[in-house]
């Protein structure tokens, strides 16, 4: 019979969210400060010192600086032991994964990106990355946040951010914060057979940027990669801010291009 209690206790135990123990864990810890000061006043002082005195038991640290004098004091003591340490432990817990689960959504940018003034690079290519560490090494302290696809992260640098999402899509381009940025770099899909198909996917992306701008009411300057000069006489391109030619010296041009508004080097 004992033993069947026993079991459903554990039962019911386990089925808690864990949510809920650290809400009973934090309301156990403030309770107790203040029961451990009204059952000895003198000893406490007030319930900030009974407060000092339940974290440094429940953690086991046990300073001594206050200790129970009275046999309730004591016997409660031993339950604050008893309970807290196990609350304790799940905080404790329960505050790593947090950590950890941050790091991992930060890791895959599913949180999105921030910061305000930065570059944001467009589709993954040869290209974007000898543009991208241009750009670093003209000029260290600015970040720079690429939008693609990709399943990780293609390179690795503290101010290089990676959000992965489909650029044609606001949702996606509101994570890579475009709405704040410096300029935004759109390249042209990397090993294209179709030039027409290339430039018109780089100008859907361009178009759906504008639209978000003139939404927001956000300032954009776009620059993007075109592969084939015809379309840039055939084409609409109040969407764009600057273009650059995919056979010129495109590094170099879509770094200091992208550079140009905001930083003066020589």
């Amino acid at each position: 019979m004992v033993l069947s209690l026993i079991k459903k206790v554990l039962q019911k135990s386990i089925s808690i969210s864990h949510w809920k123990l650290m809400i009973m864990g934090v309301l156990f810890i403030i309770i107790s400060s203040f029961i451990i000061y009204l059952l000895e006043p003198n000893e406490y002082k007030n319930p900030l010192n009974g407060f000092w005195f339940v974290m440094t038991t429940i953690s086991q640290v046990g300073f001594g600086d206050y200790i129970p004098k009275t046999t309730i004091g004591r016997l409660y003591t031993v339950i604050l032991y008893l309970v807290g340490v196990g609350f304790f432990a799940i905080i404790v817990t329960k505050w790593v994964d947090l950590l950890n689960n941050y790091e991992e959504l930060k890791e895959e940018e599913i949180l999105g990106y921030t910061g305000k003034n930065h570059l944001v690079m467009i589709n993954w290519s040869q290209k974007a990355k000898i543009t991208i560490e241009e750009i670093l090494e003209r000029n260290e302290n600015v970040d720079i946040v690429l939008l693609d696809q990709l399943h990780n992260p293609p390179m690795k640098n503290n101010h290089f951010h990676y959000v992965q999402g489909n650029a044609t899509k606001t949702e996606a381009l509101k994570r890579a914060n475009v709405l704040d940025a410096q300029s935004i770099c759109i390249f042209a899909p990397e090993f294209t057979v179709d030039e027409m198909a290339g430039d018109g996917k780089t100008l859907l992306i361009a178009s759906t940027i504008k639209q978000l701008a003139e939404k927001e009411k956000g300032n954009i300057y776009i620059i993007v990669e075109i592969l084939d000069e015809d379309h840039i006489k055939n084409t609409n391109l109040d969407c764009v801010d600057e273009y650059i030619l995919s056979n010129k010296p495109f590094s170099h041009l879509m770094a200091k291009t992208a550079l140009h508004t905001n930083f003066d080097y020589t």
